[in-house]
C-alpha cells in the first residue's frame, strides 16, 4: 500500500513531486533509475518512460503536474490547489507563462552567450513580472499564500538551479523584483526544500557528467 515513486535524483520534473510528497507528509519509497540507459521494466510501467512515475495501490500515475495534483486530491493534509474555480484558473495561467517564457529561457540562458543569452534573460525576466506582479498583488509570501501551494512547488525546482544559469553576469535586481527575491528566501527556509535539495555543485556535477549516483560516494 505504499506508495512508490520512480525518479531520477537530480531530475527537476521529478523534484516537484518530491516537494510535494514531503510537503503533505506522504510516506513513500523511491526507485531511482538512469535517464539516459532507462530499464525495460520502465517502458511496461510508463510507455513514455518518464520521471516522475507513481505506483500507488495498482495504478499508474505519471506526469509531474497530474502527479501533483493526484496527491492533492487523494493524500490528506493541506490542500495544493484551491477549491476556488477562479483561483485554480489564475494558477494554471500563472503555470503557462512559466512553461512558455520562463523555463525555456532558464535553459537559452544556460547555453547560449554574449547576445542571444542577454535577449533570453530579457525575456525570462518578462515572464516573471507576471510572478511578481501575483506576489505583489496578493500581498501574500507565496503563491499558494501563506504557504507555498501548487504552483510555487511546480516552479521552484528551476529556481533552486537558478544561480548556475545566471552565472556571475546576470542578476535579479532588488528593485526590480522584490517579491520574486523575498519568495525565493521563504521558499529555501522550508523544511520540504530543504530535505529535496542538492548542493548546486552536485547540480552542476550531474549537468557535466549526467549521473543519477552522483554524490553518492565519496569517489565521485
Amino acid at each position: 500500500g505504499v506508495l512508490r515513486l520512480i525518479s531520477m535524483r537530480f531530475c527537476p520534473f521529478a523534484h516537484r513531486t518530491r516537494l510535494v510528497l514531503a510537503a503533505k507528509g506522504i510516506e513513500y519509497e523511491t526507485v531511482n533509475v538512469s535517464l539516459k540507459n532507462k530499464p525495460e521494466w520502465f517502458f511496461d510501467i510508463n510507455p513514455l518512460a518518464k520521471v516522475p512515475t507513481m505506483q500507488h495501490d495498482g495504478k499508474i500515475v505519471y506526469e509531474s503536474l497530474v502527479c501533483n495534483e493526484y496527491l492533492d486530491q487523494v493524500f490528506p493534509g493541506r490542500k495544493m490547489l484551491p477549491e476556488d474555480p477562479l483561483d485554480k484558473a489564475r494558477i494554471g495561467m500563472l503555470q503557462a507563462i512559466f512553461d512558455a517564457k520562463i523555463l525555456p529561457n532558464i535553459y537559452k540562458i544556460g547555453r547560449t552567450e554574449g547576445e542571444e543569452r542577454q535577449d533570453a534573460f530579457k525575456v525570462f525576466k518578462e515572464g516573471l513580472s507576471f510572478i511578481e506582479k501575483a506576489l505583489a498583488t496578493s500581498g501574500k509570501p507565496f503563491l499558494g499564500g501563506d504557504q507555498p501551494g501548487y504552483l510555487d512547488y511546480s516552479i521552484w525546482p528551476w529556481f533552486e538551479r537558478l544561480p548556475l544559469k545566471l552565472g556571475d553576469d546576470l542578476k535579479l535586481q532588488e528593485a526590480e523584483f522584490p517579491k520574486v527575491l523575498g519568495w525565493q528566501a521563504a521558499m529555501s527556509g522550508r523544511s520540504e526544500v530543504k530535505t529535496c535539495a542538492h548542493a548546486l555543485a552536485l547540480y552542476k556535477a550531474n549537468n557535466a557528467n549526467p549521473d543519477p549516483d552522483t554524490g553518492l560516494d565519496n569517489s565521485r
